[in-house]
């Protein structure tokens, strides 16, 4: 007997669901952003061929596994790119099981203020919570910074002090009554991170990023070849994750995982930051990790998205 087929939702406007106190429709959301719309399809890569992928609208040679997010059909299971409220009621309307955690433990643990507090903080940060901690801040701290909020990812939501319109951001981000967090920018020489699944390790990829700190292309593959002389890193940083895993499952917590992390230079060493953030969701790591896995056993992957290129990996 055949298994009834998995859904794939990549509801990749996970961040701006979790920003946003209004519940939109699903529909809404998965046309919200281009990017949104192009990478609803990426579980074409991973995903088995029994399997079915929810889109927004259909391109002009649809894959036979899409299916419109408005149309009746059957499924077993839902397997989403992270948690959402938009799902659930989606699902709910149509009888599909599809379990979560509690919307606010989401939050919780995907805020870059959980990842702050439960971890080692770079040397001159600070949580921020008004205007004046944030000047406060800015006068005292030294050289180059950069402030963050906590539900932006990639280098989204970092705004660097001495560029833009600093009053208007302080003003805008405060608004939310969401904290910032202060950091100085440091030279950061190896950036990596962990995949994890209801605290099981998946597996670990190495990432690159723009100077500004967003991401580029992510490299998964063998331990010692992508991670060469910096094992050591990935060592200390899985030490540190592993209680703090603990507690994220302890607060009801469940689901995919991603833990980023970096080696910077200081003071003329090199020191690890084990904790930069924790994704509460899939991640292009645990994409490339698939794919790797599947298609380049035993070698190493580059994968890459650009909103210009679309996706890349060779």
């Amino acid at each position: 007997m055949s298994r009834s087929p998995t859904l794939h939702i990549c509801n990749t406007f996970f961040e701006s669901e979790l920003e946003n106190p209004n519940e939109s429709p699903l529909t809404v959301w998965k046309r919200s952003h281009p990017i949104v719309r192009t990478l609803q399809t990426l579980p074409l890569l991973y995903a088995s061929s029994e399997d079915l992928v929810l889109v927004s609208d259909l391109p002009e040679q649809p894959d036979s596994r899409f299916r419109l997010v408005d149309a009746p059909f059957a499924v077993g299971r839902i397997e989403d790119w992270g948690i959402s409220r938009a799902i659930a009621a989606w699902a709910k309307e149509r009888k599909i099981p599809y379990s979560m955690p509690d919307w606010e433990t989401v939050r919780t643990v995907n805020s870059k203020v959980f990842s702050y507090a439960h971890s080692p903080p770079l040397p001159f940060s600070s949580l921020l919570h008004n205007e004046k901690e944030a000047l406060d801040w800015i006068e005292k701290t030294p050289g180059l910074k950069v402030l963050k909020t906590p539900f932006g990812t990639a280098g989204r939501g970092h705004f660097h002090v001495g560029k833009g319109d600093f009053a208007n951001f302080l003003k805008r981000e405060f608004a939310k009554n969401l904290p910032l967090i202060g950091e100085p920018w440091v030279e950061r020489t190896f950036d990596f991170s962990t995949q994890w699944k209801d605290s099981v390790l998946l597996g670990a990829t190495v990432f690159e990023n723009d100077r500004n700190g967003s991401y580029r292309a992510t490299l998964a593959g063998p331990r010692s070849q992508i991670f060469g002389s910096y094992e050591w890193a990935l060592e200390e940083h899985l030490a540190i994750v592993e209680p703090i895993l603990e507690k994220i499952r302890a607060i009801g917590f469940f689901g995919n995982l991603g833990v980023d992390a970096y080696v910077y230079r200081w003071q003329g060493k090199e020191v690890l930051q084990p904790v930069v953030e924790i994704n509460g969701r899939k991640t292009m790591s645990w994409t490339a990790l698939q794919i790797q896995e599947k298609q380049f056993p035993g070698r190493c992957l580059r994968f890459s998205f650009s909103p210009k290129k679309g996706i890349a990996f060779e």
